[in-house]
């Protein structure tokens, strides 16, 4: 199947260095990019399903790189429901665990080294096929650092196809030999290592300072700026200096030390290194806008163009997780993953972009995964000025039931290409 997305006000590609594209149009054949730029270069014609953007702006889905999610779209600390599909509906169209929580047995505490094993296995093999609101893209299934596991559990784990460590920082029984032992088997066999930074979770825990940390290595650092408190600013300014991994900003972090980061990191020209995770859904943050929330506060508390602000959550996560992921970029070949973002009412900015800029939060028109339009917003969203057209018709959400419990969607990945005009 040929669609065509015409007359879009911006591209942002959510790369870095590409910034916004030039062009008003985009294609995509069987789910993925196929041409961008202007009309007569994108090649429109023969297209199966039109969308009229409007003069709005497309960016990527959003991807949440660090969330703690259970089997199902249920989360066990809040006794919520339904939590996922809601981010899927908000615009974060990809999300990954950084370890899952389970009911009876949140942090496998005390340790347990047959439960990590087959907890990883079974979230792994649960969501492999299983999508969110019948769309969202789930990498779950890692590996909890407990006392016990040797290199052949890791081989093990390799072996099915689980790639990643869970975040590191919760076991209070390893002391840093054995942390440091387990975490070179992961990498031994491929996998992705992310580590929290500062106190551990469980009283007794390693502390994770920066000496820990330059010997551990790890991918990426979890929530810099605190999840939710913060180091020292001269240790994590050392910290910055003596490391060159990818650093994460949370929302419901310090927000003070996020943007001391922030600053710092523009003076060494490294912002690049940076990007965005929700760390929830836990008791301090709430998933369906967090990932939205921070490129907001990055954006217009950092004075950093939305369009970089975006590729935070984007484009930088997609590099970082690049052997694993194909989305997150408006690049041909990328899985097409997308969302058309508009200013809401009343905004002093003049689109979806300079809103952010401006600290408002935008409205979605349109969120799209693998080339199928999924709906037009989410429950509560922040309207938008302007609306979609899809094969020549409007799809504007008008009624406020519709828009609160009921927003249209369009596609299930059970039920294939339905679109319901």
């Amino acid at each position: 199947m040929k669609v065509s997305i015409e007359n879009i006000g911006k591209i942002v590609s959510g790369d870095w260095d590409k910034g916004i594209l030039k062009g008003d149009t985009v294609t995509i054949e069987n789910g993925r990019f196929s041409g961008i730029g202007y009309r007569d270069e994108a090649n429109p014609s023969k297209s199966d399903v039109t969308i009229d953007a409007n003069g709005m702006v497309l960016m990527p889905g959003y991807i949440d790189p660090h969330t703690h999610i259970s089997i199902g779209d249920y989360s066990p600390m809040q006794r919520m429901v339904g939590l996922m599909e809601e981010a899927l509906l908000q615009g974060i169209t990809t999300v990954m665990d950084e370890f899952n929580q389970f009911e009876g047995l949140p942090l496998f505490y005390p340790p347990d080294p047959a439960g990590v094993k087959a907890t990883a296995i079974a979230a792994y093999r649960a969501w492999k096929n299983y999508r969110p609101g019948g769309a969202q893209k789930v990498h779950a299934g890692s590996i909890t650092l407990v006392k016990g596991l040797k290199e052949q559990d890791f081989k093990d784990m390799a072996d099915i196809g689980i790639w990643r460590v869970a975040q590191i920082g919760g076991s209070s029984d390893l002391t840093v030999k054995e942390l440091l032992e387990e975490a070179s088997f992961a990498r031994k066999y491929g996998m992705f290592i992310p580590s929290n930074y500062g106190s551990g979770v469980l009283k007794g825990a390693v502390e994770l300072d920066l000496d820990f940390i330059k010997k551990l290595k790890p991918d990426k650092l979890a929530h810099i700026n605190g999840g939710s408190t913060a180091c020292s600013w001269d240790d994590t300014r050392a910290l910055i200096d003596e490391t060159s991994m990818a650093l994460e900003l949370v929302p419901y972090g310090n927000l003070k030390m996020a943007i001391q980061i922030i600053e710092y990191l523009k003076t060494k020209g490294q912002l690049n290194r940076l990007l965005v995770g929700s760390d929830t859904p836990t008791g301090q943050g709430y998933f369906p806008v967090a990932v939205q929330r921070a490129v907001n506060i990055i954006s217009s508390l950092g004075n950093i163009a939305a369009e970089k602000a975006i590729a935070m959550a984007t484009g930088n996560t997609h590099d970082l997780y690049r052997k694993w992921i194909n989305t997150g970029k408006i690049q041909k070949g990328y899985e097409a993953d997308a969302i058309i973002i508009d200013r809401p009412p009343g905004s002093v900015g003049k689109d979806a972009l300079g809103a952010i800029e401006a600290g408002d939060t935008v409205g979605t028109a349109m969120i799209m995964v693998d080339g199928m339009v999924v709906a037009l917003r989410g429950r509560d969203a922040r309207p938008t000025t302007k609306h979609i057209r899809l094969n020549g018709k409007d799809l504007g959400v008008s009624d406020p039931n519709d828009a609160l419990f009921d927003p249209p969607r369009f596609y299930w990945k059970s039920t294939g290409e339905t679109y319901l005009l």
